[in-house]
């Protein structure tokens, strides 16, 4: 304990209510899961929406699937989080242009989750992962997998296995 971590990364997305607070709860659990050390995700919003749960349906899909957010508030994107980050995952490109405005510092590298949809290589050109806020549940139980399985895929990119 105490020790700090190898790899920081942020989840960024509008409201920090449903996709970043998403991909940090999958994050969390897959470390969890196989007892890695050193890893480290927080998620924050490009809207400054503070202290709000992850919605209602996001939590429910992803509790359908065996992993719990709670606890989650939402908060906006902090300059000393984007410096720490070793790595920032935004949801859509528009994220990615605000962060570029906003916060210019770090060393962080700046990337689409959906960089990561089909594998350990970054993908050049990926599409945008749409907010599903409002939505009928089916988007969620669409969007919630593919978040998972995009920081699977980025989780074996930062911690290739031995």
């Amino acid at each position: 304990m105490g020790e700090e971590p190898q790899v920081r990364v942020l989840f960024v997305c509008s409201g920090n209510i449903c996709r970043s607070p998403a991909a940090v709860a999958c994050f969390r659990h897959r470390v969890a899961e196989r007892g890695w050390r050193g890893l480290e995700a927080d998620s924050a919003g490009t809207l400054g929406i503070a202290g709000q749960p992850i919605c209602a349906d996001a939590a429910r899909v992803l509790r359908e699937i065996g992993i719990e957010s709670a606890g989650h508030r939402s908060k906006g994107v902090s300059r000393a989080e984007v410096r720490a980050a070793d790595w920032i995952v935004a949801m859509q490109r528009e994220h990615l242009d605000w962060l570029a405005r906003r916060h210019p510092g770090g060393t962080g590298r700046r990337v689409l989750i959906r960089a990561f949809e089909r594998g350990t290589d970054l993908d050049a050109d990926p599409a945008d992962l749409l907010d599903p806020y409002g939505q009928p549940l089916e988007v969620y139980r669409n969007q919630i997998p593919l978040i998972a399985r995009c920081v699977d895929h980025l989780l074996a990119h930062v911690h290739p296995a031995p």
